[in-house]
């Protein structure tokens, strides 16, 4: 499960900064890109083979947080067992719930959701 965690964590930190560093490359500086956006509001963003690239970041930014609340839900609730209380893997699962709650709670932040709509744009 801790697996599960640490992969959906990285899986959407890397979206999120493929998304910001394809936006810098049109601005020359990295920023928070928004639909209209002076350096992106008229420019083709994901032409050619970058198409299924966009493709993927909208899914996993978009699924990811869901996925890592069900996780951070299910882990949460083994965590409170008796069995593992006493295993030698209790602290990375601590760990993981914790990246994959962080990962559900950031979705919901406005930079998320703008970043969001720019991809879908």
């Amino acid at each position: 499960m801790a697996r599960v965690q640490f992969t959906l964590a990285a899986v959407y930190v890397i979206a999120i900064g493929v998304a910001l560093g394809r936006a810098a490359s049109f601005s020359g500086h990295l920023y928070l890109p928004h639909q209209g956006d002076e350096f992106t509001g008229s420019a083709d963003l994901w032409p050619g083979l970058w198409a299924p690239t966009a493709l993927v970041m909208i899914v996993v930014i978009g699924v990811a947080p869901w996925a890592a609340a069900a996780a951070s839900l299910v882990a949460g609730t083994r965590l409170l067992t008796a069995g593992m209380r006493a295993s030698a893997h209790r602290r990375s699962l601590i760990v993981g719930t914790v990246l994959a709650a962080l990962v559900a709670v950031s979705s919901l932040t406005p930079q998320v959701k703008a970043l969001l709509g720019w991809l879908l744009d």
